[in-house]
């Protein structure tokens, strides 16, 4: 009996540890964006709320709800969508996201260097060796010494380091090329003990003209309901000036692409200011991402392997220089859906989406 009560206050504690990391993230991306948003009318507000009041039924679905976050969403609803039908960022960590995907066992999934095993046929950036629990891997996941390692970089040229688990933003990717010494490689290598290391992706010249510093990126959301699959939004995510990830909040810029590929004419950055052409001049509305019909197969292809864990994913993908889609990265949970570079980010099945929450919600 007591075994079962400590279970259950060590399962209350997790769930509420879990929902307030959530309401935080949310919080803090409500902070950055809010004093930029641009303030709803009260026939509007009447209007979001009518719509949202069945969903907030307890005190973690209206804790997540902030009606601010719609003042964000008007600014950048340049297309006229329902406003009603955006999903707050708090709302859609805490609840949507946490609904769909299951946080323990994505966080077990969620480790780049398992990649070459879950997506053995799919092209991904080529690695080069890897450190796992502090033991260093080659890319057949052989146990080799860091100097193998460092030798391994070294003959490569140019690599790309990165965290391999508990990456956020983009934080901890470093550039290292062979110009630079062995002890300053040894150096970066010895800041983590879940690396993985890449060759440098080659991106295809209409990514490439966008940022050729960094790898410009496609954000695509799917959404398994029902055994339906949803391609609930997509985005072309563009770094900053020199920058070496494309992150928002580092100078980065949003723009959502058309089911034709074709990119919208209006791209975002994280303060909310508009662009119709990129600083270096390229116009958004006269780029068309390559292939996109392949991307929307892959995510398809790909979203059933992960069912146990989550219905709902982010996919980070990019164009290789031959034209072909590149998976860079998976988001099983907490992934952002980038909603102010497009439309909701379920679109018209908000509703259905939002009923099948609380019908199943616990």
């Amino acid at each position: 009996m007591i075994a079962k009560l400590k279970s259950k206050i060590k399962e209350l504690f997790h769930e509420q540890a879990n929902f307030y990391s959530r309401y935080k993230d949310g919080y803090n991306d409500l902070k950055k964006g809010v004093l930029n948003g641009k303030p709803i009318l009260k026939t509007e507000k009447d209007d979001i709320l009518y719509f949202w009041k069945p969903y907030l039924i307890d005190y973690r679905t209206k804790k997540s709800f902030d009606i601010r976050w719609f003042n964000i969403y008007k600014k950048t609803n340049i297309y006229n969508y329902p406003l009603k039908y955006y999903i707050p960022d708090s709302y859609y960590y805490c609840i949507v996201d946490n609904f769909f995907s299951n946080g323990e066992k994505a966080k077990v999934l969620d480790d780049k260097n398992l990649y070459d095993l879950y997506f053995y046929d799919v092209l991904q950036p080529t690695t080069i060796c890897r450190k796992e629990h502090g033991i260093y891997l080659d890319k057949n996941y052989n146990v080799i010494s860091e100097n193998h390692a460092i030798s391994l970089c070294k003959a490569n040229g140019q690599i790309i380091i990165k965290p391999s688990v508990d990456a956020c933003a983009g934080s901890g990717i470093v550039k290292w090329d062979s110009s630079s010494s062995n002890e300053t490689l040894r150096q970066i290598l010895n800041k983590g003990e879940f690396l993985i290391i890449q060759d440098v992706v080659k991106q295809h010249e209409v990514l490439n003209k966008f940022n050729s510093t960094c790898v410009n990126t496609l954000r695509m959301v799917t959404l398994l309901l029902d055994g339906k699959f949803y391609l609930c939004a997509s985005v072309i995510i563009m770094g900053g000036k020199d920058a070496i990830t494309n992150h928002l909040h580092s100078g980065g810029l949003v723009c959502g692409i058309k089911s034709s590929g074709q990119l919208m004419d209006t791209a975002f950055d994280s303060k909310l200011n508009e662009y119709r052409k990129h600083p270096n001049g390229v116009v958004f509305s006269e780029c068309f991402i390559p292939n996109y019909n392949k991307c929307v197969d892959l995510v398809k292809k790909l979203a059933p392997r992960f069912l146990h864990v989550s219905k709902l994913i982010s996919w980070d993908l990019t164009i290789n220089d031959k034209g072909d889609p590149l998976l860079i990265e998976t988001n099983l949970y907490w992934g952002g859906s980038v909603q102010i570079a497009g439309e909701p980010v379920f679109g018209n099945i908000t509703p259905e989406v939002l009923d099948y929450i609380m019908k199943h919600y616990k």
